[in-house]
């Protein structure tokens, strides 16, 4: 289920870390381009998820389908910007 909450801070967390980065000049050139190609990603994907669940489901579905998309990418974004280990053997190594 969507947690506006949860979303919002995680997008307000991806943000402030990117922007941080920028002002220390910190941030590559290669995360910068990567801001771009997810944003196109999560697009194209939010629309590919919401036709299928439209033409499937109806229109309540395709919503929640897109907003999937962008609540998956922002939360993978938070984690690695993060630099918190993804799994437990990351964790303890």
């Amino acid at each position: 289920m969507f947690d506006l909450w949860r979303f919002g801070f995680d997008v307000q967390q991806v943000i402030a870390t990117r922007v941080i980065g920028m002002m220390k000049g910190e941030l590559s050139q290669r995360e910068m381009r990567r801001m771009v190609v997810e944003k196109q990603t999560a697009y194209s994907n939010a629309q590919i998820a919401g036709a299928y669940a439209l033409l499937t489901s109806g229109p309540v579905q395709a919503g929640r389908e897109m907003i999937e998309v962008y609540e998956r990418a922002v939360r993978a974004n938070r984690i690695r910007l993060s630099g918190a280990p993804r799994s437990w053997d990351e964790a303890i190594s």
